[in-house]
Parts: structure tokens; C-alpha cells; sequence
């Protein structure tokens, strides 16, 4: 900001280029326009930037199941560690930006325990879903004690739904009655272990679905 003194300029008010003046208190002023100039971001700047948005808002479909999977984590902790282990499962487009995911290699769950295995079927007239495991053979990434849960995810409704199965170590069945907003044939699955102690997990396995 400046005073200036010019009978040319008494009266002047107004801007000319990045100068405003005006007049304050019988002074004539002349202020300066700050400009900040937005760093252009780069083609790899705004791919990140899109798959994060889009793993952001996969984080919240998926937020029952990110949260069995991580009982002993906050929310926003679990949310961000989610985003962070799923950047392979969207791809996007360079020259759109167009998003595709890939519903296969996403996990809610994170660690080294070894995946259960977990038979998946959705009787449709009944609405029932049907589940079988197996025990697995023991070893330390392995253990009886290991709780194993079900996900279900609509594809369409974009919704999930978390359901506890039983011990690793104590082969069996269970039966849920299928969401009623859910859709049998938008359905998919995944499975995943957690230690009693919570503590330790793994990933989320990508399970098939059978229609009977």
C-alpha cells in the first residue's frame, strides 16, 4: 500500500491492472493485488488424487467389514490403512481419469495369517446364505483358535455386510438370511481370519459365490 500525492490523480478511484486506488481519510491510496498463482498439478498428481477419492468412498461401502477387521483401530486409522493396502485395486484411466475397480483385489483386512477357505452359497428362493469350511493345517499363520468371518457386498446396492463364521480349528456350516435390500446376483465375497487377541489378520480372500 502507498500514498501518493498527483492532482492528476485526485479523484481517481478504481483499478488499473493489479493496482487499486481509491481515496481514505483525504489521502489518495494505492494498493497492490496479491495473486497466487495454483501450481499446476502433474498427469501422476491428479491419477492419485482420483484413486484416493475413489478408494475413499469404497472405504465407507465397506466400513462394517474394515471395522471387524481391525476392532482394536479408530475408525479414521482403519479407514486410512484401507486406502493405503488397496492402491492396486483401482485403476485409472491416464487420459480420462476414468476409475475402474477391481472388486477381486480389494481387501478390508490386512496381515500374515493364511486366508480361510470358505464354500459360498446364496440360495435364491430362500434368500439363504450358506456357508462350509474346512480345518486347515496347522502352523503358526494358522492357528484353531482363529475367529473367521464372511463379507458380503452388493455391487449394486454398494453396501456390506459382516458376518462371524466360527474357529478355524472347528470345521462347520452357517446359514444367514440374505439382506432384504441385497440382490442374490450382485452379491461377492470375501473371507478373512482374525486372531483372538485381535491383534494379528489376514487378508481379505476374494471368494466365489454359487447360485442355487
Amino acid at each position: 500500500m502507498a500514498i501518493f500525492h498527483s492532482h492528476i490523480f485526485d479523484n481517481a478511484s478504481g483499478s488499473v491492472g493489479n493496482i487499486t486506488m481509491c481515496k481514505y481519510k483525504g489521502k489518495n491510496i494505492a494498493k497492490g493485488k496479491i495473486f497466487f498463482k495454483k501450481k499446476k498439478q502433474s498427469p501422476a498428481q491428479l491419477i492419485q488424487q482420483t484413486r484416493f477419492k475413489a478408494l475413499s468412498n469404497l472405504s465407507f461401502y465397506f466400513c462394517t467389514a474394515i471395522q471387524a477387521g481391525a476392532p482394536h483401530q479408530s475408525w479414521s486409522a482403519a479407514r486410512a490403512q484401507f486406502i493405503g493396502i488397496n492402491q492396486n485395486a483401482v485403476e485409472v484411466d491416464k487420459d480420462t481419469l476414468a476409475t475402474t475397480i477391481r472388486r477381486e483385489k480389494i481387501t478390508c483386512t490386512t496381515g500374515n495369517l493364511i486366508p480361510p477357505v470358505v464354500n459360498v452359497h446364496i440360495r435364491k428362493n430362500e434368500r439363504i446364505i450358506y456357508t462350509e469350511w474346512l480345518r486347515q493345517p496347522l502352523s503358526p499363520l494358522a492357528k484353531d483358535g482363529d475367529n473367521l468371518f464372511l463379507i458380503i457386498h452388493d455391487t449394486e446396492e454398494q453396501d456390506t455386510l459382516t458376518y462371524p463364521l466360527g474357529k478355524r480349528g472347528c470345521p462347520g456350516t452357517k446359514e444367514f438370511l440374505l439382506h432384504e435390500d441385497f440382490t442374490p446376483e450382485h452379491c461377492i465375497a470375501y473371507v478373512f481370519a482374525l486372531a483372538p487377541a485381535n491383534n494379528r489378520a489376514s487378508v481379505s480372500q476374494y471368494t466365489n459365490i454359487t447360485l442355487k
